[in-house]
């Protein structure tokens, strides 16, 4: 952005942004301890699926459990043990783990005062009920994207394009919020926003940031008007 410009428009992240995602990974390793290698294996499939865009959400579904094991019998058994096992375990730490980062609800509501429309983009299915989890009602966006029931992950071309589609806003007018560079920030470099880096630990620059940081740093940005103070860099 040359000079000030308006901010009209954020975008978060949801899993590791708007929650620290640490105490749901305890919990996970210490409720299911003889699934730890399994755990590893569909994290790193996961994580390697990123910018990946299939065009569908089955195909997508069906990418990931190729990755998971060549053989057929062996992806009906990944499956199940997602559907049964993994997915309910990842709700019940949610609720009994994890809490919002702090001041999410009023960051939110202060942003939507100022004008400023909110936007969702997640990379996970079963954002409603991870919400609820946490929660964060949906209403709280404007726009909730949920990239793998569309078939791809961040930071996919398709996915900036409709984020920027359904914001009805320019990416130079928004920032997005997230943990991850590989597919958060790339993604916003994808849009052309803005982006915040929310990191528990580690060093901290303009980038980079305490979620305490990214918070105020977007309170400062945003006056009553919903303008970009002289501060932005």
């Amino acid at each position: 952005m040359n000079g000030p410009s308006p901010l009209r428009g954020v975008v978060f992240d949801l899993d590791g942004t708007l929650y620290d995602k640490q105490p749901l990974e305890w919990f996970m390793v210490r409720s299911m301890p003889l699934s730890l290698l399994r755990l590893l294996r569909y994290t790193r499939v996961r994580t390697g699926l990123a910018g990946v865009d299939l065009g569908s959400g089955p195909a997508i579904a069906r990418e990931t459990l190729t990755r998971l094991s060549p053989d057929p019998d062996e992806q009906k058994h990944w499956a199940r043990w997602i559907a049964e096992r993994y997915e309910p375990a990842v709700l019940r730490g949610l609720r009994e783990a994890s809490t919002l980062q702090p001041g999410v609800q009023p960051l939110l509501d202060q942003l939507r005062a100022a004008g400023v429309r909110l936007g969702l983009v997640s990379d996970y299915r079963g954002v409603p009920e991870r919400l609820a989890a946490l929660g964060l009602a949906p209403a709280s966006f404007d726009v909730v994207l949920v990239t793998e029931e569309l078939g791809a992950m961040k930071p996919a071309p398709r996915m900036a394009e409709l984020t920027l589609a359904s914001m009805g806003l320019p990416g130079a007018a928004m920032v997005m919020v997230g943990d991850r560079a590989f597919a958060d920030q790339r993604f916003a470099e994808a849009a052309g926003m803005r982006f915040l880096g929310v990191r528990r630990r580690g060093k901290v620059d303009q980038t980079w940031m305490p979620w305490s940081a990214a918070r105020e740093r977007l309170l400062r940005w945003v006056d009553a008007a919903g303008h970009v103070p002289q501060d932005m860099p």
